[in-house]
């Protein structure tokens, strides 16, 4: 049972009182007061109208417990507890709270070493457990003398700093941790700060000159992305003379959010200069230079940053009075210091930078990314595969990542994972172009022409006027002896660049020469890539050493070069073609006879070029 203080008591140690408002809350109650019974001195619950249980575990628990009428006023609720509190101390604690035994450990370290005089109250470090934030971490005011005078104020975010001011009590920050759990889904947290709001702008409307209304108010509209109406707010807190005279700390973490509202509204300007003004007041203060760091490499001023950045390094982030989620923060003091190096064509330092920022937080994809990127420029793949792997595995499995990470596959012959990646693409969005012409390449590459076929057809149902697809489904044709559908798309082909089209064929060189026709055009056109994939179907279809010789001098480099050779000899090896010339006209085409007038590219009759 828990014990309530004694006079004789208090003179030898300080008592300790849990004052708690609750509703509801049946189920939190026993894991947040359990562990801490052999802490208190007394438990005060304050039943704002429950309609489970609450009431009575909260007896079973030891807890005097007491009704009192919900009436949109948080200190109200508060201050009738503290009003019931006999310990010479108060922890107040909500039941989504949660204190491990490491932190209990402190905690009664704490107790034995509190003044009996009660002069002094204590900040506890919050960890807050958040589906929108990721894991935070802020001072809040948890532990306080219960003298005369001390009393809650504010209907919402209500606070004790200011009546304990008042009445010359000292304040100690401590690293003892209080878990908040919190709302487990987006939605929840979306009503209560909408709730929260509402109540705010209430009390605004009966004191509309109250900077800690103005700065709750602007913390609780930036929760909902309501940044523009959040900036209005905290410049009332940050503008306040009083605020800037007497409150430095509390000016410089109002000043910090502002900062951090006007990069989120995009006034990027304004931010740089509310971080400029705060690193002349505040010079030895982390967050203040990471913020101007992130802010000027917004600004695409890579220079600025990057010194911003590197003396963000040489101060502690410390935390205040707001949320801040120190792990992702220090993952981006590495990570745009890194794209700040690169940006500066600084890629040792900027490898060294990406690699120092991984495992600081789940966003490390992007160092991952950015890694993988690098590697791939400098044709570094395998490194680069292994980068990308990682990053698709820490949960940055976008299209992009994925297709990026599927032509690293194909570029090393790993036909087998570059297939399962298109797949997969394709399964997502069973219509999206890449995943279709990635699948058709890779089957081409592989030999499996039908296989290819299929998917650059259907990639055609999407884009009929995509010259890379005509060119594909043109050498796939006549691999696959499908002559009437190659003149098709060789007439696709010269209607979408414009070139004639009025004529009859009589030979397969006339059927090569209008693809040589369409490789000039595209080489116009600055289209080298496919310029280069025309004069190959040129060769295909009719080879000589004239379109040998044109494609040898495109090629960019010897390697290319000697594939591009491989490539052909083995094409015509595939089609037992050994020399130049063959027969000049095929069954399949239409024979020119004396009065034709000229029509589109056509056929007379269907059948394969016998070659």
């Amino acid at each position: 049972m828990v014990r309530r203080h004694r006079k004789s008591e208090s003179r030898r140690r300080p008592s300790l009182s849990l004052c708690m408002i609750v509703r509801n809350e049946a189920q939190n109650l026993e894991a947040c007061v359990s562990p801490l019974r052999s802490l208190l001195d007394e438990i005060v619950l304050v039943d704002t109208g429950s309609s489970d249980d609450t009431r009575e575990v909260g007896q079973a628990l030891g807890a005097s417990v007491f009704e009192f009428p919900w009436n949109d006023d948080f200190s109200a609720a508060r201050n009738e507890s503290i009003r019931h509190a006999h310990g010479d101390y108060i922890l107040w604690l909500d039941a989504d709270d949660r204190v491990d035994g490491s932190e209990i450990e402190k905690l009664l370290a704490l107790k034995k070493a509190l003044p009996p005089r009660r002069t002094h109250a204590y900040y506890l470090t919050i960890n807050n457990q958040s589906v929108v934030d990721g894991e935070t971490l802020f001072h809040q005011l948890r532990l306080f003398p219960n003298i005369p005078g001390a009393r809650f104020q504010g209907r919402i975010h209500e606070q004790v700093y200011y009546t304990l001011r008042q009445k010359g009590i000292s304040f100690v920050y401590t690293d003892i941790v209080i878990r908040h759990t919190g709302y487990h889904d987006t939605a929840s947290v979306i009503r209560k700060s909408e709730r929260n709001l509402a109540i705010l702008l209430k009390e605004l409307d009966d004191d509309s000159q109250n900077p800690i209304l103005h700065y709750h108010a602007g913390r609780t509209l930036s929760g909902i992305g309501r940044y523009e109406e959040a900036i209005f707010h905290m410049k009332k807190v940050t503008e306040d003379p009083k605020i800037q005279r007497e409150e430095k700390r509390f000016f410089l973490e109002a000043s910090l959010l502002l900062g951090k509202y006007c990069v989120e509204a995009k006034r990027l300007e304004e931010a740089a200069s509310v971080f400029q003004g705060l690193q002349r007041q505040f010079p030895h203060e982390g967050l203040v230079h990471f913020g101007l760091g992130e802010t000027l490499f917004l600004l695409n001023d890579f220079e600025g940053a990057r010194r911003a950045l590197e003396a963000s390094l040489s101060y502690p982030f410390k935390v205040g009075l707001f949320p801040v989620n120190l792990q992702r923060l220090r993952y981006y003091q590495y990570y745009l210091l890194a794209r700040s190096y690169l940006e500066t064509g600084q890629r040792e330092k900027a490898a060294q930078t990406f690699l120092k920022s991984l495992h600081q937080h789940p966003d490390d994809y992007k160092s991952l990314q950015a890694l993988g990127l690098m590697c791939l420029e400098e044709g570094r793949l395998e490194e680069a595969i292994s980068y990308y792997e990682r990053a698709v595995q820490r949960g940055a499995a976008s299209p992009e990542n994925l297709s990026t990470l599927g032509v690293l596959y194909k570029k090393l012959r790993r036909w087998d994972e570059a297939e399962q990646i298109f797949l997969r693409l394709h399964d997502l969005a069973p219509e999206a172009m890449e995943p279709l012409l990635q699948l058709g390449e890779l089957y081409r590459s592989k030999k499996e022409y039908e296989k290819a076929l299929s998917f650059f057809l259907a990639s055609l149902k999407q884009d009929s006027h995509r010259p890379e697809v005509r060119l594909a489904l043109s050498d796939l044709c006549f691999r696959l002896e499908k002559i009437e559908e190659l003149v098709e798309h060789c007439d696709a082909l010269l209607q979408h660049l414009g070139l004639p089209r009025d004529m009859v064929l009589s030979t397969v060189e006339e059927l090569s020469a209008l693809y040589e026709q369409v490789a000039e055009r595209l080489f116009e056109k600055g289209e080298e890539k496919l310029s280069l994939e025309a004069w190959k179907v040129a060769f295909f279809i009719s080879p000589s050493q004239r379109i040998l010789e044109k494609m040898i001098s495109m090629a960019p480099s010897t390697e290319e070069m000697k594939n591009l050779v491989n490539e052909l000899m083995e094409g015509l090896r595939s089609r037992g073609v050994e020399r130049e010339g063959k027969p000049l006209l095929p069954p399949g085409f239409s024979e020119k006879k004396e009065g034709d007038s000229p029509r589109p590219l056509s056929f007379s009759s269907r059948g394969p070029i016998n070659r």
